[in-house]
Order: C-alpha cells, then structure tokens, then sequence
C-alpha cells in the first residue's frame, strides 16, 4: 500500500464532505521536496516580468481555469480584489517550452522541481476519486481519461494585508475539486456560504480536499455542497514583511467542460465587505 493509499471509506468521506464540506485526506510528501520547490517558485518570482509571463497556454480552452502560467493581481485594479502571485504548474510545460526552459535556468529549475510535487499530487487525487468509483460510476475517467488532465497546481505568494484582512477573497473554486496541499501559517476557512465558514487545521501528512463548483459535472449528488472558503490574516506580524503567506494548492477538473461564470463563483463576495 503506498503511503497516500486512501484509509477513508466511502461512507466517511462522504460523510465528511457533507457535514463540514472538507475533509482530511492522507497526502504524504518529504518535507524537502515540498520546501524546495516553494523556494524555486519565490525565486521564479525574482526574474524580469517577460521572463515570469513566457509560459502562457490553456490544458482546457473552454475552461476559464484551464490557463497555465504566472498571474498576478492586484487589490486596487482586479476584479477579484485581492493581492497576489501564482503560476499554475502543469507538466505539458516541459513539451511546448522546450527551448526556452533551457535557455532560462531560474525557470527550468522552478518546473523540475514542481514535477515530482504534481505527480504526488495526480496519485493522491486518483485514490481520492476511486474512492467515489463504486457509487459515482466513471469519476476518475472524467478526470483522467484525456492527454492533459485538468489538475494543475498553483503555487501561490500573498501580499499582506492589515490584521484579519482578506488575502483572498470568499469564492467557490471553477473546477470540480480542489486539494489544498501546504501552507506557510493557518488562514484558510472552509464552510458552505458565508454564515458557516470556519478555520481550518492543516495536519501534518494530509491535505485538504474539497468540493469546487463544478462538482456536479463529476458526482451528481444533491447532498453535498461545494466548499465556499477564502483566506484572511490572522494577526500583524508579517505586516511589511516580503509577504503574507505562501501555499500550494492543486485544482482538478473534468475535461471538456466549461466553468461557471464569476456571478456564480464569487456570488456571495461583495467589495463592500
């Protein structure tokens, strides 16, 4: 049995979901293969703009999530409203920049060490979705049975806020699933809607897997709900520092299907709060 073997039941797993909309599944990675490729990220994000913003395709270009690539946003001119710098990693970077990875060492070094992160990551995914296999028949060949599956990771670096601050703002995830793998410090909250978020405990040797938005496209149940999270800061101390927080976040959608608009994923997130 490998070590992110499942050791949930059906039953709890559903279970789970339905009651706080998150669970706690096994997820197991060497701490310096993690810590590693944070930092080839944090030094990613040092290189010249045009050298960050090369990598730019979609895995899924009827998907407004399919994109990978670095982003940045911005609190004062972005829909989104928040402040922030990710890259959504996929391995199919490897085969369409081929040329440039070898001519940029920074960013090549950044994508070598994010693979074996992404590949931990689709094993645990799939034991996580065979898991739903017997009630929710062809859940992993919605995901998986295609050239590029849709599960990509976004390594994330937040800009600071003041003290109980959004870092990121309330929102359902676009895709199907969504598994929340590292963090530098607790911020996360997880619930259904805005009435029932709560803090969520990152434990040593899992991860936090939770429904998207567009679940229904993989389990149609009507019991279970999508996780509606955000991120705040918890207290001052990281106030002008280079940032707030980091984390490591996997998305995964079915293939060849479309997103829900922002009226839907942001739906309960108004500037005025």
């Amino acid at each position: 049995m490998s070590k992110n073997e499942m050791n949930l039941s059906f039953e709890e797993l559903y279970s789970t979901l339905k009651q706080q909309f998150y669970v706690n599944v096994p997820f197991h990675m060497d701490a310096t293969l993690l810590f590693d490729a944070v930092q080839a990220f944090f030094k990613f994000l040092d290189e010249p703009e045009a050298v960050k913003s090369q990598i730019d395709f979609s895995i899924a270009p009827k998907h407004r999530r399919g994109d990978i690539g670095f982003k940045h946003r911005d609190s004062n001119d972005h829909l989104y409203d928040d402040s922030k710098d990710f890259f959504h990693y996929h391995p199919a970077i490897f085969e369409k920049y081929e040329n440039f990875l070898n001519a940029n060492p920074v960013v090549n070094d950044f994508m070598l060490k994010a693979k074996p992160v992404w590949e931990i990551t689709y094993q645990a995914i799939q034991k996580i979705l065979k898991t739903f296999e017997p009630n929710f028949p062809e859940t992993c060949s919605k995901i998986f049975n295609t050239p590029y599956p849709h599960l990509m990771l976004r390594f994330l670096k937040y800009d600071w806020q003041s003290s109980g601050k959004y870092l990121a703002k309330p929102h359902f995830d676009a895709g199907s699933f969504s598994l929340a793998i590292a963090e530098s410090c607790p911020g996360l909250r997880i619930g259904s809607c805005p009435e029932n978020l709560k803090l969520v405990e990152h434990k040593p040797g899992q991860a936090v897997f939770m429904l998207s938005s567009n679940f229904k496209k993989v389990i149609n149940s009507d019991e279970l709900s999508a996780g509606w999270h955000d991120v705040i800061q918890l207290d001052d101390q990281w106030i002008g520092k280079p940032f707030a927080r980091w984390a490591v976040v996997a998305f995964i959608e079915a293939h060849g299907v479309e997103a829900l608009p922002r009226t839907e994923t942001h739906k309960w997130y108004t500037k005025a709060e």
